[in-house]
């Protein structure tokens, strides 16, 4: 245990000055939450399994106090909303970069020395919903297997034994996908995108992988 509580790296350096504000855990993909919508303090909670209410608050309150956050009053009943400031929104370069460089450890599962890894995609409306299936995805050539099973992703190297649907992409098109640049829609407009396997299971890849924000199935949408 250390003898006096964490203060910061305490040197005259702007990118240890960066850290001090945004480097503890969470902190950055609250940011990255936001950059995307202004959103409820349980709305937040709701899209970051994992996060403890107490970690939440916390990083709230501190992005509040360094001036990358403030709280803005919605209409009548609807609360207090979290948003960026212009100060927040200047890290949006800073965290295309960031996803431009992680997504190699994204999509090629082993990259960090694992054998696999697990994801929490139970912030996806729906998910529960959305029966157990193998998927693939080929990224130049290289193929590894997502397993999804009761709100839960499984990242392992290889190729699936029984997919339902295989998505095969370029390195190229992941870094565009990373950065914000481009959409899967858009991939498979250009052809960047391939499917092997029924078009129809395309939204549930999606939503096993927690692309979407909502997964309706197919008997229920109207």
């Amino acid at each position: 245990m250390p003898k006096t509580a964490w203060t910061g790296y305490g040197r005259f350096c702007p990118l240890a000055r960066a850290l001090d504000v945004v480097g503890e855990r969470w902190t950055l993909v609250i940011v990255q939450e936001l950059m995307k919508r202004s959103s409820r303090y349980g709305e937040l909670e709701r899209r970051l399994p994992g996060v403890s209410t107490t970690v939440l608050a916390d990083r709230l309150r501190k992005l509040e106090a360094a001036g990358v956050v403030e709280r803005q009053l919605g209409a009548v009943g609807t609360g207090v909303a979290y948003c960026l400031t212009q100060q927040g929104l200047g890290l949006d370069e800073v965290l295309q970069a960031l996803r431009r460089w992680g997504v190699n450890y994204l999509t090629e599962p082993s990259a960090d020395g694992a054998v696999g890894h697990a994801y929490d995609v139970h912030y996806v409306d729906g998910i529960d919903s959305l029966d157990d299936a193998e998927f693939g995805l080929v990224i130049d050539d290289r193929p590894s297997t997502l397993r999804f099973s009761a709100g839960l992703l499984e990242h392992s190297p290889g190729e699936p034994a029984n997919p339902s649907l295989v998505v095969r992409t370029s390195g190229g098109f992941m870094d565009r996908w990373a950065a914000g640049n481009s959409t899967w829609d858009d991939g498979l407009e250009s052809g960047e995108v391939e499917l092997i396997g029924p078009r129809e299971t395309w939204s549930h890849w999606l939503a096993a992988t927690g692309y979407l924000l909502e997964f309706i199935p197919e008997g229920d949408a109207a």
